[in-house]
Parts: C-alpha cells; sequence; structure tokens
C-alpha cells in the first residue's frame, strides 16, 4: 500500500472518529503505537491488549495468541494472513509478524476486522503514529461472596451508584439469583473470572442496550435476600442456614471430594493372568490401560494417582486393596482381561461389583481372578468367599454400594460408545481384590484373550487408549454426579 494511499484511508477513519471523542473526552481513547515494516504499517497485539485492558493467552503449543475480549475470543497465528473472530475467519492479506516475542498485526485490514466483528471501534490518528481506540467504560467491575455466620454477602463492585430503584431481583425454582440493573454496563470477564463460594457455586451475564443482569446459582435453600447500595457497590445479602450445616456440609465435602484415584492393573511380576492365542499376557494389557487411563486423569483432573503397581511386579490381593486405604483413595478400579479357553467365540466386556456372584460365567470370572491367591506366600490368610461372607462383606460396604453401582453403569455405557465388541453388561460376584475396599469399586473385564479377535484388538496401543478414555469419560461423569452438587463446580 502506497503512502498516499494510507494517507486517504487515515483521513477517512478518522473523519468518522465518533463525536464524543472529537469532544476531547481523552479518558475515552486509548493509544497503541503504530509500527513501518517494510512500508506496512503495523501494530503490536500485547501492546493493543495492554491499552485495551484486556487479557491474553499464548498457546505455546500452536504458537497462537488469543485476544479475549467481554464475550470475543480473537485468534492469531504466526506468518498468517487469517485471523479468527470467535468462530469466523477473516483475511487480512497481509500476515501476522511474529518474532518470537510478540504478534504485530497489518492495522489497515485489522481495524476493517474491528469494524465488523463489532468489537471497540479503532481509528488511525492524523499523525500517522498511533491508533486510537475506544474501550468500554464498564460501571460494574467485578465481584465477591463472602460467608457471615447469619449468611451469605454477594458484593458487587461498581464504578457508580446504583439507586435501588433501577435493580430488580428475585429467584427462581432452579435456584438461579437473578439481579437486573438498568443503566449498567458490565465487564463480564472479570465477573465470570470471580471465585466462587458456596452456596453461590456460578455465575452469568446477560448485556442488553440498556440495562444488563447477572445471575447466581445458589446451591443452599435461601430464607430471604435484601439488597443494598453504595457509591461503589450492590450488596446482596442472602439468609440461609448455612451455619446450622456447616459441620454437615464439611464432613460431606470431605467424603466426596475427589482428589485420589487407585488404578489396579490385574495380575504381574510371576502372575501373567489369562494369555491370549498370540501369547498376549493380560498383566501387560492391564498395566498399558491403567497407565494410560492415570495419565488422563492427572492432565484432564489433575487428580492424584495412585497405582498399585506401576511395573511389572507381583502384588497379592490383600495388598491392593491395602494400598487403596492407606492412600486415602475416594474411588478404586481394577483392570483385567477375561478369558474362556474352552469356548474361543466369546467376546465382549464387563464390569464386576462385589457381591454373590447370580450368573455361572460370572462365578467362573472371579474363581479365575482368585486363583492368584496360589502364587502368594503363606502369611495371609484369606477367607472362603462363599455367599454367606460375600453378603457380610457387601453390607460393611453397603455405604458405597450405590455409588459403585454407578460407575460400573457409567463404565459400560462409555466402553459401548467407542468398542464394537458386546456390551455384557454389569455383573456380580466375589473378587478378593474388591474385598475391604473402603470406597466405590469396581472391577473391569476389557475383553476376552481367548477369542482371537478381540486378543489381536487388545494387543493395540490405540485399542486399549480407548478402553482408557472411556473410563476416564465415566469417572468425569461420576464426579459431575457425586462432587460438584457439594462443591459448587459449574
Amino acid at each position: 500500500m502506497n503512502k498516499y494511499r494510507f494517507k486517504l484511508i487515515t483521513a477517512f477513519i478518522f473523519c468518522t472518529l465518533p463525536f464524543n471523542l472529537l469532544n476531547g473526552q481523552a479518558e475515552l481513547i486509548s493509544k497503541t503505537k503504530l509500527y513501518d515494516i517494510n512500508g506496512t504499517k503495523y501494530i503490536s497485539a500485547v501492546e493493543y491488549a495492554k491499552t485495551q485492558n484486556i487479557p491474553t493467552i499464548f498457546y505455546d503449543d500452536k504458537e497462537k495468541l488469543e485476544l479475549r475480549f467481554q464475550n470475543v475470543k480473537l485468534v492469531l497465528s504466526p506468518h498468517s494472513s487469517f485471523i479468527r473472530v470467535n468462530d469466523e475467519t477473516y483475511h487480512m492479506y497481509v500476515p501476522v509478524i511474529y518474532d518470537g516475542n510478540d504478534f504485530y498485526i497489518p492495522v489497515i485490514p485489522f481495524l476493517d476486522i474491528l469494524k465488523k466483528s463489532g468489537l471497540p471501534l479503532a481509528l488511525v490518528d492524523s499523525s500517522e503514529k498511533f491508533v486510537l481506540t475506544t474501550a468500554p467504560l464498564y460501571n460494574v467491575n467485578g465481584l465477591s461472596v463472602k460467608n457471615k455466620l447469619n449468611g451469605t454477602i454477594i458484593e458487587i463492585n461498581t464504578s457508580k451508584r446504583f439507586t435501588k430503584d433501577v435493580l430488580a431481583a428475585s429467584i427462581t425454582r432452579g435456584g438461579w439469583l437473578n439481579l437486573t440493573i438498568a443503566g449498567a454496563l458490565i465487564d463480564s470477564i472479570n465477573i465470570a473470572e470471580s471465585k466462587m463460594k458456596r452456596p453461590v457455586v456460578r455465575v452469568r451475564t446477560i448485556q442488553s442496550g440498556e440495562s444488563a443482569q447477572i445471575s447466581f446459582l445458589l446451591k443452599s435453600k435461601v430464607d430471604d435476600f435484601e439488597i443494598e447500595t453504595d457509591d461503589n457497590h450492590i450488596s446482596i445479602f442472602l439468609r440461609t442456614k448455612m451455619a446450622e450445616n456447616a459441620d454437615k456440609i464439611k464432613e460431606m465435602r470431605r467424603r466426596w471430594l475427589l482428589d485420589t484415584i487407585v488404578i489396579d492393573a490385574g495380575h504381574g511380576g510371576k502372575d501373567v493372568g489369562a494369555v491370549g492365542r498370540s501369547g498376549l499376557q493380560e498383566k501387560t494389557v492391564t498395566l498399558d490401560i491403567a497407565k494410560k487411563l492415570g495419565k488422563l486423569i492427572q492432565v484432564n483432573m489433575g487428580i492424584k494417582i495412585i497405582y498399585t503397581r506401576d511395573e511389572d511386579v507381583f502384588i497379592p490381593l490383600w495388598k491392593r486393596t491395602k494400598i487403596a486405604n492407606d492412600s486415602g483413595g475416594k474411588v478404586f478400579i481394577s483392570i483385567h482381561a477375561n478369558s474362556v479357553p474352552g469356548n474361543p467365540s466369546v467376546r465382549g466386556f464387563e464390569t464386576f461389583l462385589l457381591r454373590p456372584g447370580k450368573t455361572k460365567d460370572a462365578i467362573e470370572v472371579a474363581k479365575r481372578e482368585n486363583e492368584v491367591i496360589a502364587l502368594e506366600e503363606l502369611y495371609h490368610k484369606y477367607e472362603e468367599l462363599s455367599n454367606d461372607k460375600l453378603i457380610l462383606y457387601t453390607m460393611a460396604q453397603s455405604a458405597f454400594m450405590k455409588e459403585s453401582e454407578f460407575l460400573a453403569a457409567e463404565i459400560q455405557r462409555e466402553l459401548d460408545k467407542v468398542l464394537t465388541s458386546p456390551n455384557r453388561g454389569v455383573k456380580q460376584s466375589g473378587f478378593h481384590v474388591l474385598v475391604g475396599a473402603s470406597m466405590p469399586n469396581v472391577l473391569i473385564e476389557a475383553g476376552f484373550l481367548s477369542n482371537k479377535n478381540e486378543s489381536k484388538l487388545l494387543g493395540q496401543s490405540r485399542y486399549r487408549q480407548k478402553i482408557a478414555q472411556a473410563i476416564f469419560s465415566a469417572l468425569v461423569n461420576f464426579k459431575d454426579k457425586y462432587e460438584n452438587p457439594l462443591i459448587g463446580d459449574n
């Protein structure tokens, strides 16, 4: 672009500057320096974000920079002439320059994109040295939640006084407290990133032309509420019975905060478990699935993982449960592979609970998995798991039976989504490895090594990854059901 054309565009843009800016209200605009690179004008993305007071996120793996406006994400890619605004992609014809520290954006096409996408208006000043940017003047800037003995205070930070006559509030049956503020302009990012405390577990905002709404999801019954205002705050006083239930809530949080998961890779060391027709050993399959599952949980959920074994070693059955209990585990998952050498056509996946076996095949699976006891040293004595004994053990674990049943059903449902093998359902039988686990616990049989096709699949890393991903998804569902209602996630 030649200099004459740039000046014509600059003159046109500057003439469209809003009247209030030309009237000298300098507090409404910010300046971002222009750079001349090989005859083309650029602005620094970092400087622009700073003057706009908007957050940025740099993605190291892709070397992309994201600018986060109120409800808009603008993404820049190094040396690319394309720019993404939410789901829309725009072509700037001139590529972004990335020097390893900053992204430089060609200013003329960028200004056009801002205009098209409804982002804050940016204009080139007459000296051609700066870009002038209008900045939204938020008057609702953030909030905090404070718990008191007699209830909770939601304190909304404002930069002007909102009188009570411009406020309207109500609580829905679903537990949402909706506050409408006439004349409000909300900094929604700051509001969304505010730290929530029970009973407020979620906040959302809606901005319209003449008013704004802030909605709070409440997870405790509110007896009543009052609203007060001053020059810098809107304060909502919630009266709840939270103080009376504090000890109960604390205990429930301690019990269900899903902070540790125990993963038991079946067999190991001198106990190879089932062996497939190609020589594939169960201990190898289960260890790989366990490690893949553990990695998914750590990366995506940030939860502590305890492995009963993380290498090819022999661990007695009694010690696996002891490891789970001693580590403070909240869920115990034992991973196995099945085998019926006398019937190689049998295939499929199933999940077991600790209960008296109701079907012949379930009893046979438990019998085979319990045979490892013969390889153990003699100093640990196992009781025979008769139906009477199993009833006593399941009564001892009754506090977790409902949760174990839910987890088992979710595992089967998620596995069914990704595997073509038959879903053999949730079953019940007596497994020594589950006896005494003071937490929700299940045993998964991921497939039959005695089946030629299924053994071949279980020998593939990508297939074992599918299994791990399905178990992970079931754990996410478990967390949503049993933890989130207590601690207020989402």
